[in-house]
């Protein structure tokens, strides 16, 4: 299948986002997937047309339509960061396939953790978050459970995941796992940010994986 149908059947499975999509295609088979964080870990590693490169953090009009997900996001800014359609140029020059999968990542990251999650509390909490992660990465940075988080895991409160949402309301006696320095709230266990991209991506890219071969 070319990259448009592929991501189009991971759309079809895992929801389809403003921020989220397929750069460029040259209509050839895609035989591998090849994820990363940022634009330059992609710059200079394209050198194959049947590989879907794919990039975490959005770029090109998929970086300005991130102000649609995060209203933190202006595009103005956005637009002033030149390095943002770099990665497209080369793309297009050397007739690559090249998409986004940001937000559609961070959420099929935060289902997994909410079903690992489902039914824990205080304590429990944290030890499957630390057992989630170390499946991507053992040892891994450490969460920071912020002091009101705390609180609430001492009192068997229970916990949401937001790793994908933004500009959520957060709920009195409710513990929230956010990525680290993006919390919007105090009582919030948060996940270092890298930590957050790369396990997203490894999620992407597995699942894309998957689907090639069905």
């Amino acid at each position: 299948m070319t990259a448009q149908e592929l991501y189009s059947k991971m759309e079809e499975r895992f929801g389809k986002y403003a921020d989220c999509g397929v750069v460029c295609s040259n209509g050839e088979d895609i035989k591998s997937v090849v994820c990363e964080i940022d634009w330059y870990m992609l710059y200079n590693v394209m050198t194959d047309r049947h590989a879907l490169y794919v990039v975490h953090h959005p770029v090109s009009d998929f970086a300005l339509r991130l102000s649609e997900i995060n209203p933190d996001e202006k595009q103005d800014d956005i637009r002033s960061e030149a390095q943002n359609w770099l990665l497209e140029f080369k793309a297009r020059e050397l007739q690559m396939n090249l998409a986004v999968a940001h937000t559609m990542a961070d959420k099929m990251l935060e289902t997994e953790l909410s079903d690992r999650l489902e039914g824990a509390k205080g304590q429990e909490i944290v030890t499957r978050i630390n057992g989630f992660f170390d499946r991507f990465f053992d040892p891994h940075p450490s969460i920071v459970i912020l002091p009101e988080a705390r609180r609430l895991i001492e009192r068997g409160a229970p916990a949401r995941v937001v790793l994908g949402t933004y500009g959520y309301e957060a709920k009195k006696d409710v513990i929230y796992v956010d990525q680290c320095g993006m919390e919007e709230t105090e009582q919030a266990v948060t996940i270092p940010h890298s930590l957050v991209d790369a396990a997203a991506v490894s999620v992407w890219k597995a699942a894309a994986t998957a689907l090639m071969s069905e």
